[in-house]
């Protein structure tokens, strides 16, 4: 082609439209690549009085790109498809909350300090300035994208980092009870607790007893007023009482040992490693076994004389149930701690319960959110055992704010004795401002003639809308029915009772005589012509090797001959935009739809050479419109076109929206869509092409980090296989490194993962973080025990190089067991095989 693509290097634009026709067959030949599965499509585009021996090159050397434009000079350009990324803002002084987040879940490491606005607390609630944070399991699951929604939904904190905190008071609302004022150093739970301020309920809340630092107050909430309610308020826990402990040396376990002692009772307890045991020893603890083996059922039964204990307080999943079940006397009481069995709605026979034993499930979270006054009263007779001494903080490891990741992958990594807190008496060095900003509004001209092609139905009508918004007062919309469209009449009704000028005309924008004569039309009124919207649109879809010429020219003429006249009509005039709807086809090149890309493609090009001509353009490349229009009309297509691009389809005010801005900020040829790549992926051939390569790594993982600029593809093409697996033995060691936070000199390559210390929930992170690197899905049997860092980079060599196949199916469920077992999260079967599934979750608004 000749001036398809001289824009990618600032080509001095032509005087003559017909200089761009070139750019609906580029537009065509982008959809001909996906949909020939015989042999491999490359565009190239010659700048004008190219020699032809400069393409020799590009002709005898051919690469990976499938795209490339060739100058007079013999210099090759390539393009990107490129995310782009709001202008960085500066954080202000101005007092604000930073608060914990991630843009994606399922990494770690794409934890991120927020700068949000200051809430005001509401009548019943507190106004607090953080010091302390309590770090959670259920902290690193939300993280990890491996909460589901059942698991946070009725809960307190709600689909928040942090639920638990130290502080200093700052203000209150009007109706909260209690003695609290300002400069009280306070102890509680509040949502979104990993920030520099809060606001919760007052009722969660009570005071720090003298002499007792911060930090030390932020490992009581959770731990001890969860026990607290389920053993003394719930199981009644008396004296000489036999209580068994499941993972007495976690901040719960602690916890539970000091209240079984107030209470009198007798202690058995499990613990999940050899170190953790010991710990419990120096508890005073006497009856301790493993809790990661059943065994210890038959063994506290056999310590007992067969009588077993009268309260267990359980964190373990499956058929541990049952074994706790047994070891429960007559009139015993079961207390659940975990949710997985919950969630999974796990059967368990009702014969046990002939002994008169009930069975608890505990959800504090639950409790203050459904009853308040009883979590006040409970919290505050817990806290008095603290102002009494009877009761102590829980040993904890301290990190730094700026340490927030290594401290949930401390915790990740269950290596902690006791509880994790997060602290900020350092000031936050990376902040991601999310506030929102002041935007500029467009506003038009009550004195001003506005036209809209396509303006009598669908996403023309309303943008129509939304140009009286702005202030426009006088229209006309062109249609080929005008105001006998049964669509337009009803809002033709409603524009007229305001007063406001809308005159629908029936139109064939194809017909330049007929266009000559609305131009002539308005120019005859006394508001003349300042901006138009051509919107006009026919879809008639079908593979290249089914079109024929009927086809291409019903698709091609509305859009781009109906452009033509347009751009010929309003040379002459002065305009504040003239905005063609083009669609995000054109960057993908859908199949099925190559007269459509094709036609958009074209005006794109147009909008290119107006603009050179320094008249007004304005090219957006519209996604899926869901409100409105095609795809409101036709469900079928639209959920078809979602499943291939993934993603939700805009709303038709969030899209004009960001016309608004476009308009404002004088940008144009942006696509305005969501999508999630690796669904579009699977749908187009030419997605592994090089064009696509920022888009791949935006949505891939971590953007800044500096192994991610590998081109996969490339070193394929480039590298033999003994240069590939050297490579990516570096690339497994940066993720394995990353994870376990280790530095790369003591990995050894040979050895098996776990023995390196990658435990199950970290091989979670493991899978997702290799899938987003290298793009294919490991199997569970890829990390197992045997597997080390050489086995998997042979393995995915050959995956890459199609010498075998993926398995498809669920994520490792395997390693989810384990994790809960040892764990007892809140995650079901469901949850793990959706994680492997949809790794990477939807991407936000691709502009």
């Amino acid at each position: 082609s000749r001036g398809a693509a001289g824009h990618w290097y600032g080509a001095e634009a032509a005087t003559d439209v017909d200089a761009i026709a070139d750019a609906a067959f580029w537009g065509f030949a982008r959809t001909l690549a996906n949909e020939s599965a015989s042999c491999r499509i490359r565009l190239l585009d010659v700048a004008f009085k190219t020699p032809l021996v400069s393409l020799i090159p590009a002709l005898l050397h051919a690469d990976a790109e499938t795209e490339m434009a060739i100058t007079a000079d013999g210099q090759r350009y390539v393009p990107r498809l490129r995310v782009l990324q709001e202008q960085t803002r500066a954080v202000d002084a101005a007092p604000a909350r930073i608060s914990l987040g991630f843009d994606l879940p399922g990494q770690l490491r794409n934890l991120r300090w927020e700068v949000r606005d200051l809430n005001a607390p509401a009548a019943d609630e507190l106004d607090i300035a953080v010091r302390a944070t309590g770090l959670n399991f259920r902290d690193v699951m939300f993280a990890l994208g491996l909460l589901s929604d059942e698991a946070i939904e009725n809960g307190f904190s709600g689909p928040t980092l942090g639920f638990e905190f130290s502080g200093v008071v700052q203000g209150k609302g009007a109706d909260v009870l209690g003695d609290f004022a300002p400069g009280d150093r306070v102890v509680g739970f509040g949502p979104c607790s990993f920030a520099n301020r809060l606001v919760t309920n007052a009722n969660a809340v009570a005071k720090i007893p003298d002499g007792m630092s911060f930090e030390a107050a932020a490992t009581i909430p959770s731990t001890f007023f969860t026990v607290y309610y389920a053993l003394h308020h719930l199981a009644r826990l008396e004296p000489g009482e036999k209580v068994l402990i499941h993972g007495a040396a976690g901040g719960v376990g602690i916890a539970a040992i000091q209240i079984a002692k107030w209470c009198g009772a007798e202690i058995y307890a499990t613990a999940g490693s050899d170190e953790k045991r010991d710990f419990l020893r120096l508890l005073g603890v006497e009856h301790i076994f493993d809790s990661r083996s059943l065994a210890y059922a038959d063994e506290v039964l056999a310590v007992t004389g067969g009588r077993g204990v009268d309260v267990v307080l359980n964190s373990l999943a499956g058929e541990a149930i049952n074994r706790n079940l047994r070891v429960l006397k007559p009139f015993g009481r079961f207390l659940e701690l975990g949710k997985r069995d919950f969630y999974q709605n796990t059967r368990i026979g009702l014969r046990p319960f002939r002994n008169n034993i009930s069975y608890f499930g505990i959800d504090a979270d639950q409790l203050m959110s459904e009853r308040p006054d009883l979590t006040r009263r409970l919290f505050g007779q817990m806290m008095g055992l603290f102002e009494q001494g009877i009761l102590h903080p829980l040993p904890f490891r301290e990190f730094d704010a700026n340490q927030v990741v290594e401290a949930f992958r401390y915790m990740q990594q269950a290596r902690q004795i006791g509880k994790i807190v997060v602290t900020y008496g350092n000031p936050i060095e990376h902040l991601v401002e999310t506030r929102t900003q002041p935007v500029n509004a467009l506003h038009l001209s009550g004195d001003a003639t506005y036209l809209v092609t396509g303006g009598v139905g669908g996403f023309g009508l309303r943008t129509a809308q939304w140009l009286i918004d702005k202030g426009a007062q006088h229209l006309v919309l062109l249609g080929r029915r005008g105001a006998a469209s049964l669509e337009v009449q009803p809002s033709l009704a409603v524009w007229h009772a305001q007063g406001i000028d809308v005159q629908a005309l029936a139109c064939d924008i194809t017909d330049e005589a007929q266009l000559r004569g609305v131009f002539e039309h308005i120019a005859a009124s006394p508001y003349p012509l300042r901006g138009l919207v051509h919107a006009a649109t026919v879809i008639d879809d079908g593979l290249i090797r089914n079109l024929d010429a009927e086809q291409m020219q019903r698709v091609l003429e509305p859009k781009a001959k109906g452009a033509q006249y347009l751009h010929q009509l309003t040379r002459d005039l002065v305009l504040d935009f003239f905005v063609m709807f083009s669609s995000a086809t054109t960057l993908f090149g859908n199949p099925g739809q190559a007269n459509y890309v094709a036609a958009n493609h074209w005006l794109e090009a147009l909008a290119r050479h107006r603009r050179a001509q320094r008249l007004a353009a304005t090219a957006v490349l519209w996604g899926a419109i869901d409100d409105v229009g095609f795809l409101a009309r036709n469900e079928q297509i639209k959920d078809a076109l979602q499943s291939r691009m993934g993603g939700a389809a805009l709303r038709a005010d969030v899209a004009l929206s960001h016309l608004e801005q476009m308009l404002i900020n004088g940008t144009d040829g942006i696509g305005v869509l969501e999508l999630e790549w690796k669904a579009l992926s699977r749908f187009l051939p030419s997605a592994a092409s090089p064009r696509f390569l920022e888009l791949v790594r935006a949505h891939g993982g971590d953007q800044e980090d500096d192994n991610d600029a590998e081109d996969i593809q490339r070193m394929l093409v480039e590298l033999d296989d003994e240069q590939l697996l050297e490579r990516f033995v570096e690339l497994l060691k940066h993720e394995v490194c990353e994870i376990l936070r280790l530095p790369a000199a003591r990995l050894d390559a040979q050895r098996p993962l776990q023995e390196l210390g990658l435990d199950s929930l970290m091989s979670v992170e493991l899978v997702v973080a290799l899938e987003e690197r290298f793009g294919i899905r490991l199997p569970v049997m890829e990390l197992s025990e045997s597997s080390s860092i050489d086995k998997l980079s042979v393995r995915i060599l050959s995956l890459l190089r199609g010498e075998a196949s993926a398995n498809e199916s669920s994520a490792p469920t395997a390693i989810a067991e384990s994790v809960m077992a040892r764990h007892g999260a809140e995650l079901t079967r469901e949850q793990m095989v959706k994680l492997a599934e949809s790794a990477a979750t939807p991407n936000r608004l691709i502009q």
